[in-house]
């Protein structure tokens, strides 16, 4: 599942979880979207924007969605100062803008691990 505001990184994501063998679920480009689409298509992986429209940024929005149901959200930002309240809230992992599929495949690993280890 991919929460992102901004059209040319959807497709940038989407094209890159499918060259690693994923099939995104959904995409959403708001947090309020994200929230409801992540709960009726509960995936295994989110990948959560933090500045986005609306009156709920990614951070809520990944408080919100664990609230209700344990997945492995990974926040995808182009902010590095997040990263300890991602982590404290639940995040399993934290990735900086630009993302290609030298960063996002073995950080998704990482952080999937994280949520299910072996």
């Amino acid at each position: 599942m991919i929460v992102e505001d901004e059209g040319i990184t959807q497709l940038q994501l989407k094209r890159l979880l499918s060259s690693a063998g994923m099939r995104p679920v959904g995409v959403a480009g708001d947090g309020a979207s994200g929230v409801a689409t992540v709960l009726r298509e509960r995936p295994d992986i989110v990948l959560m924007d933090v500045k986005m429209p609306g009156d709920i940024d990614g951070l809520e929005a990944a408080r919100r969605i664990l609230a209700v149901f344990s997945t492995c959200i990974v926040i995808v930002t182009a902010y590095d100062h997040y990263k300890q309240e991602a982590f404290a809230l639940g995040a399993c992992g934290y990735v900086t803008k630009p993302v290609d599929g030298a960063s996002l495949q073995p950080a998704l690993a990482a952080a999937y691990k994280k949520f299910k280890p072996q």
